[in-house]
């Protein structure tokens, strides 16, 4: 069965996504992008076209990798960058990634749905919203007049800021109250 071009991107970005999550488990080696796109860990013959896409994205990730981690990390607000689950800033990396250096490749909705679609398939419940509000607010910022973004008072605004909620340590049964 021939595959759809959304379904081949829709697995290209799958293996970019992965490749950064190796990214963040070798930080004590030195990580070079070779490593990132001999796709080593699959069982299988990668098609030419999801390979190709798959390295765009790899390559303009790890191009551009301390102003994405900047961007992503100026969201946050009572949170640490490094708290972000490895696979959510893998996805919100290779999102940025998309969103800023690949735009004429797709389209800013179809780039933010799809890391919607793999935070709901790789990651908790809560990395959706999650997700979703940081590569909107980066697409916001960095294109103000695309259509579908709000618009702004004045042309210059400071990036607005994510909050994650922590939930509340569960009493275990047995336990004296405080």
């Amino acid at each position: 069965m021939a595959k759809t071009q959304r379904q081949k991107r829709h697995k290209a970005r799958i293996l970019a996504m992965q490749a950064l999550f190796q990214l963040d488990t070798r930080k004590a080696e030195e990580t070079v992008i070779s490593d990132l796109t001999s796709f080593s860990w699959i069982d299988y013959e990668v098609p030419a076209e999801e390979r190709d896409y798959a390295l765009a994205i790899i390559t303009a990730t790890f191009s551009h990798l301390a102003e994405i981690d900047t961007m992503i990390s100026d969201r946050l607000v009572n949170w640490d960058f490094s708290r972000i689950s490895g696979v959510s800033r893998a996805i919100l990396r290779t999102g940025v990634a998309q969103l800023l250096y690949m735009a004429d490749e797709a389209d800013a909705a179809v780039v933010i749905d799809e890391c919607i679609l793999l935070a709901k398939q790789y990651d908790e419940g809560q990395a959706v919203a999650f997700v979703n509000g940081v590569l909107d607010d980066v697409h916001r910022e960095k294109f103000p007049n695309a259509q579908g973004a709000r618009k702004k008072a004045s042309s210059v605004q400071p990036a607005k800021k994510i909050r994650i909620r922590v939930a509340a340590p569960v009493k275990k049964s047995g336990q004296a109250s405080p």
